[in-house]
């Protein structure tokens, strides 16, 4: 980590204070398009997954894996606003002194909510479609309980670990100029999560509504509880365990004479 990197966050994190201050729709737009991206690669991983859930297990889940990083694939190269990598980016701009908390906090919930927003309307059309609908609900069914059970203690480690492997994608993308080489670290970054189990919150929100419309019965309550501490713990894992020691590790500004 080096003043240079610090300093290519902390302008992005100006950036994204000055937009969501002066045009707050069109920091929430991009917060959607970024929810459209996680919606992208969630429904390629859980269509791969249902694919061979049956016939193949290990099969089905290294395909679940590969295929999700899709999503994180889309934004870091095509761009939008994404919470998790906003822990990042927001939370180094807070130890900066670039920041404040009320601004670091407006930029973390508009990006959730915008997110969130962005992935359901496309659940939505998804589910109004028809299409694929019943190998999708009949997977979801088998998936979603198993990240509803958890107790919250563990959702929070899970979160808190799945964003610090996301936001090493999202500092690539601050530190490399290939394109090829983010990919390939998006790559390998988001496969490893999913195939640790790790949770994501923005791609649960894609899980749970595509859950709660296409299966019968399903649990909101226990969705909401899982995303509250998911979600707690994604912060964490971006602006604490991988934000704060890549901001201290940095050799201090100079001052000028």
């Amino acid at each position: 980590m080096t003043r240079d990197a610090v300093n290519a966050l902390t302008q992005a994190g100006a950036q994204k204070l000055q937009l969501s201050r002066s045009a707050p729709g069109r920091f929430f737009a991009r917060a959607a398009m970024a929810g459209a991206f996680i919606f992208v690669g969630t429904l390629l991983s859980t269509l791969c997954a249902a694919w061979f859930y049956d016939t193949s297990l290990p099969v089905a889940r290294l395909l679940a894996a590969v295929t999700f990083s899709a999503a994180l694939t889309l934004i870091v190269l095509l761009g939008g606003e994404l919470f998790t990598g906003c822990t990042l980016v927001m939370g180094v701009s807070l130890y900066e002194g670039k920041a404040g908390a009320g601004g670091t906090l407006r930029v973390w919930a508009l990006a959730w909510v915008g997110n969130f927003a962005g992935i359901l309307v496309l659940c939505l059309l998804l589910a109004g479609s028809g299409a694929s609908g019943d190998l999708l609900g009949a997977y979801l069914a088998i998936l979603v309980p198993g990240k509803l059970s958890p107790p919250w203690y563990l959702l929070l480690l899970r979160g808190v670990l799945c964003n610090f492997l996301v936001c090493i994608a999202v500092f690539a993308g601050f530190r490399l100029k290939s394109e090829t080489a983010k990919a390939i670290v998006v790559f390998l970054v988001v496969t490893t999560f999913v195939l640790t189990g790790l949770e994501h919150s923005i791609a649960n929100m894609a899980y749970f509504s595509l859950c709660a419309l296409l299966v019968p019965g399903a649990d909101i309550a226990a969705m909401g509880w899982n995303l509250l501490w998911v979600t707690l713990g994604n912060l964490l894992g971006g602006a604490a365990l991988l934000g704060l020691p890549l901001w201290y590790a940095a050799e201090p500004e100079k001052s000028a004479l």
